[in-house]
């Protein structure tokens, strides 16, 4: 995932940061735990958000601890101790980051496939680990990813087609969050929205660069010799249209779960932060 996911933090109370900051504190202390202190590098707040939604449908709520950060070790900060929420999303990163690193040694130019292979050592080390636990998340990932690729190739422009595989691939790794019936279908949507939100801001946030390097965006038309910046623009109004839409379907199903922890923060991600991120990326784009 791609850190879009994220609260408004100047809207959280004094208490509620302490407690997000916590949690991302402890996903990167669980990534170091689990997998070696280099890939605490692949820390995002996608994958707090994950936790974070994981804990909050569990009975009981995580622990807090004061710990060192490695940076700033002079300084002890809270700190959310090792749990299943931590370790299922640092698991999950890890085999995304794997078929994202084999992602970019087939699309990446020179430089980004040499840095790609240096680090494939490193992932699908880390991927045999995760393996683990999580060999079925694996499957679906690797098969989603898949179709992905073969749609990007294939130049679809159907931008629903073109999410269909991450919406997929979203929907069952939230599915896995809880164990209660009735809470997995109203998962299966959430994951799933939040899939297709996640895959159209990725390609609203690319247009520019789709458009220099040639490369796959839905938004953009077969023929990108002619785009004008009205055009640009007209594009980027639809974008945010069909992205807004999403974002209202995401609020409409995450108000049936039955959020036990941290729902002023959750409340905050989904109500403010989603909406703010989407702001940011078409100012970004208007400069």
């Amino acid at each position: 995932m791609f850190g879009y996911i994220k609260p408004l933090k100047p809207e959280l109370k004094v208490k509620e940061a302490a407690q997000y900051d916590g949690m991302y504190c402890g996903l990167c202390k669980q990534l170091g735990l689990s997998f070696g202190p280099f890939l605490r590098l692949s820390l995002s707040y996608d994958f707090t958000f994950l936790s974070m939604l994981k804990a909050s449908l569990d009975d009981s709520c995580p622990k807090y601890e004061t710990k060192r950060c490695i940076l700033n070790p002079l300084r002890k900060k809270s700190c959310c101790a090792s749990s299943e929420p931590l370790i299922f999303s640092a698991s999950i990163a890890m085999l995304l980051l794997y078929y994202k690193v084999k992602d970019n040694l087939k699309d990446s130019g020179f430089f980004g496939r040499l840095g790609s292979l240096c680090l494939l050592p490193l992932v699908s080390s880390a991927r045999k680990k995760a393996l683990k636990r999580f060999a079925g998340h694996d499957r679906v990932i690797a098969a989603c990813m898949e179709d992905q690729a073969v749609l990007e190739q294939d130049g679809c422009t159907d931008v629903d087609r073109a999410c269909e595989p991450t919406a997929k691939m979203l929907e069952f790794i939230c599915v896995s969050l809880s164990e209660d019936p009735t809470e997995r279908r109203i998962l299966s949507r959430t994951g799933y929205l939040l899939g297709r939100w996640i895959y159209m801001m990725d390609a609203l946030d690319d247009l520019e660069k789709d458009i220099k390097q040639k490369s796959f965006n839905p938004f953009l038309p077969a023929d990108r010799s002619d785009v004008s910046g009205q055009d640009l623009k007209e594009i980027r109004e639809n974008a945010a249209g069909s992205i807004n839409l999403t974002m209202a379907e995401v609020v409409s199903s995450y108000e049936l779960l039955p959020v036990r922890h941290f729902k002023p923060i959750l409340d905050n991600i989904v109500y403010l932060g989603l909406r703010e991120t989407c702001s940011q990326l078409l100012l970004k784009g208007e400069k």
